[in-house]
């Protein structure tokens, strides 16, 4: 019985022991994150697709670059992120405050509906206008590593366009060009790999 009971004993030492060793163990997750961004929105109605790459400089700070599409317009984003992690980029869930700089070009599409004096009635018609714009976002960043190599996250910011340039269509009856400073908003869904 005293030889059972020393056994077991000395088997739960060892598998306590065993316990905090691992539990000190470090895992490394890795310094990049590729992420396919299935899911974006900026505000003015660009919804689109992307992708992102973001590389973890330390514990606490990341720098990222997303490039997104839309799919209803030939109209391209992109920028630069500073993330920072206020208490670590390591864990399975971790929350970042973003600083962005984000730059968009292209066509966006425009339905109206004009008056057609010959047939008496209105037309449906679509504009295409030529947009460029630049501006600043604080992005707020909730990120999950769901196993050592996957990884989803979400992004939702808001900020301003210091320049939004739309050259109209001239069939629109609208002033060739304007430039202004206007709301700035997105969105996105992430998934991707860390290694």
């Amino acid at each position: 019985m005293k030889k059972l009971l020393s056994l077991s004993i000395l088997i739960s030492l060892s598998i306590g022991l065993h316990a905090q060793s691992s539990k000190k163990e470090k895992i490394d997750y890795g310094k990049n994150i590729v992420s396919f961004v299935p899911f974006y929105a900026v505000a003015n109605n660009h919804m689109g697709i992307g992708v992102s790459y973001e590389y973890l400089m330390n514990d606490y700070i990341g720098i990222r670059v997303p490039l997104m599409a839309d799919l209803n317009n030939p109209y391209y984003n992109g920028g630069v992120e500073l993330k920072l992690y206020p208490a670590k980029n390591t864990g399975v869930a971790k929350y970042a405050v973003a600083p962005m700089v984000m730059f968009g070009s292209g066509k966006e599409s425009k339905d109206d509906f004009v008056w057609d004096p010959i047939q008496n009635n209105y037309i449906h018609t679509t504009y295409y206008n030529n947009r460029t714009h630049f501006g600043f976002l604080l992005n707020n960043s909730l990120n999950f590593t769901i196993s050592k190599n996957f990884y989803i996250a979400m992004d939702a910011g808001i900020g301003v366009n210091y320049y939004d340039k739309i050259s109209y269509a001239k069939q629109a009856g609208l002033p060739p060009n304007n430039s202004k400073i206007t709301f700035l908003a997105q969105f996105q869904v992430q998934t991707g790999i860390r290694f």
